[in-house]
């Protein structure tokens, strides 16, 4: 998913010290196009490297309506000689009319299964492209059986966030058979305590699943606009699933870090990674 506006990075701009190249790209393209690490590439090229590293041959990169700049990337030399065993397709998340900004994160799914009609028959893999997940959590989600939603519930512990940021990400309700049973929103210090897992352990998302197009399809379309955002977001087409099916979204315990590029500041964290 890389079809939102890239809102905080802009807005963060200002406040660090950026190369004037890179500083020019994050204003005008999507942060998944911001070169990162050592090697100074796009942060949605370590994404195809980890889906080539499990194997992946067909990657939909869910872009907004105006994406030349994912052309270009996908036009350069060595994208295209790294990659040739991926088919890689854009599918760009449409505006509703009269909107200034698209419509959440369950739309932009809805509109790739709309548009890619295969991925309404079986079972993929939606993840942020502001994230980086490791080859381990990749395998895991796809060696599931086709028709199982999951997701990753990351303990709290294994990532290297502030506090404060930590808050703000989903906190995870899950039973003692491991099936998820609610996604709570920025949650109070109070609710993440009590909601500790059957290793004592906090659970929160970083928004990646594996979801079964047929079962999934219905509570993406059927999704509540937020009154707030105004936007369709995956997190509650996933709460409306498990309201009906009590034990179908499986999660996934791991403790790991997952570089994370919400703000310029975060540019600089991961170009400090040996990516």
């Amino acid at each position: 998913m890389a079809g939102g506006a890239s809102s905080r990075m802009k807005k963060s701009l200002a406040q660090y010290d950026l190369d004037q190249s890179t500083l020019q790209i994050a204003q005008k393209h999507h942060k998944c196009l911001i070169p990162v690490g050592k090697n100074k590439l796009p942060l949605l090229y370590y994404h195809l490297l980890q889906a080539k590293r499990v194997g992946v041959t067909q990657v939909f990169i869910i872009t907004p309506e105006k994406n030349q700049g994912f052309y270009d990337f996908l036009d350069q030399e060595y994208i295209k000689t790294a990659f040739t065993s991926i088919s890689i397709k854009f599918i760009q998340q449409q505006l509703p009319a009269g909107a200034k900004k698209p419509l959440g994160t369950a739309d932009a799914v809805q509109q790739a299964l709309d548009k890619a009609p295969m991925l309404k028959e079986g079972s993929f893999v939606v993840m942020n492209g502001d994230n980086i997940y490791s080859v381990k959590s990749l395998e895991a989600l796809f060696s599931l059986a086709t028709t199982q939603n999951a997701l990753i519930g990351y303990d709290q512990e294994g990532l290297n966030f502030s506090r404060e940021r930590l808050q703000k990400f989903a906190l995870l309700k899950v039973n003692k058979e491991g099936f998820l049973t609610a996604i709570v929103e920025k949650p109070s210090l109070e609710t993440m305590n009590a909601a500790r897992d059957s290793a004592n352990k906090i659970r929160v998302s970083m928004n990646i699943f594996k979801l079964y197009g047929p079962i999934i399809y219905a509570f993406l379309e059927n999704c509540p606009i937020d009154p707030i955002r105004k936007e369709k977001e995956l997190p509650t087409a996933v709460q409306q699933f498990i309201h009906v099916n009590k034990e179908g979204f499986l999660l996934l315990p791991f403790c790991e870090h997952v570089p994370d590029l919400t703000s310029a500041q975060d540019i600089d964290l991961l170009n400090q990674l040996p990516l």
